[in-house]
């Protein structure tokens, strides 16, 4: 039998974030005060650890910039890179995420990887574009290499343009029992 040539493409790339925490530093202390604690606890939290060397925020376009050395931690996604900027709603939930430079992006249990210059990913389509020397590898080895890649996670399928995109598959043998060479 073939090996299954992706695993399953959903598991590759991205968040759907609710900066909490954020909305609560636009409050005022006394009104963030006035809340019951219950209030509070009730609120979503969603942990997403960014480290980098330097941090930029602006408030009033919801942007959050880290740049150098950066490595964001998300459930079960690390994406490491020179530049991470997250763009939020108004409603303070993820609009789009795009990460600059060297940028390595890893899924634990899909066991995925993605290597590029630029990777933009963007809530509303669950689309992940993948540019500049572009390569995703899945929990098999199987690796494609391309100018771009873009995947949708959703609908579990993938594109690639370059010249030329390189596909690398591993596939299982196949069994021959019988004298006449066919298999099973």
């Amino acid at each position: 039998m073939a090996r299954r040539i992706f695993s399953s493409m959903g598991g590759v790339i991205f968040l759907t974030i609710a900066f909490s925490g954020w909305g609560f530093a636009e409050q005022p202390k006394e009104e963030l005060a006035e809340q019951p604690k219950e209030e509070l606890a009730e609120q979503p939290k969603d942990e997403m650890l960014v480290t980098s060397r330097h941090q930029r925020v602006d408030y009033a376009n919801r942007i959050f910039v880290y740049q150098g050395e950066v490595k964001l931690d998300w459930k079960d996604l690390i994406v490491e890179a020179d530049e991470i900027s997250a763009y939020l709603t108004e409603e303070n939930t993820l609009m789009k995420i795009v990460a600059r430079g060297k940028v390595s992006i890893i899924e634990k249990t899909a066991k995925t990887k993605a290597f590029c210059d630029l990777a933009t990913y963007t809530l509303e389509d669950d689309k992940m574009v993948l540019e500049g020397t572009a390569q995703y590898e899945d929990e098999f080895g199987n690796t494609l290499l391309a100018d771009e890649i873009i995947l949708w996670r959703g609908e579990k399928k993938m594109e690639a343009t370059g010249s030329p995109v390189r596909a690398t598959y591993f596939l299982e043998e196949v069994k021959v029992d019988s004298p006449s060479g066919k298999s099973d």
